[in-house]
């Protein structure tokens, strides 16, 4: 989790709340529904069960403001000195930190999020999952 006490949202800079799933402690925009991983966070997310995953949907689809419209420009991470860049997470765009690997998704861009990271893992073997979450512990 970010070291950070207080991190503001990358879209409409409101201050993040935290929630824990299962362990797993996110950031999450109250204002536009958007959502803060750190390192790794989103391959446990995608392992999270069903309930869990109900929860955030909830938590995340329960906000007042309307989504974030995409940028084009470069904005600061919330989690360290690095900027954002949108990349490809399977068919959905993300905001991607290239220093601390953070990424965050806009409203509505959870579901397919999990898709491609449950696709991405459903083909790795056991030693490649069992590399990534020691280098996501690192």
């Amino acid at each position: 989790m970010s070291e950070t006490a207080h991190l503001t949202c990358v879209k409409c800079t409101s201050v993040l709340d935290r929630a824990t799933f299962e362990g797993l402690e996110v950031d999450l925009c109250p204002r536009c529904g958007g959502l803060w991983l750190d390192r790794g966070e989103i391959t446990r997310a995608a392992r999270l069960p069903d309930g869990e995953i109900t929860r955030l949907r909830g938590l995340l689809t329960e906000t007042d403001g309307p989504p974030p419209l995409p940028s084009s420009h470069l904005v600061p991470c919330p989690a360290c000195d690095g900027k954002l860049s949108e990349v490809m997470l399977g068919a959905v765009h993300v905001d991607y930190c290239g220093r601390c690997h953070g990424i965050f998704l806009d409203r509505g861009e959870l579901e397919e999020a999990l898709a491609a990271v449950r696709e991405r893992d459903a083909g790795a073997t056991a030693r490649q999952v069992f590399e990534a979450a020691v280098s996501v512990a690192g």
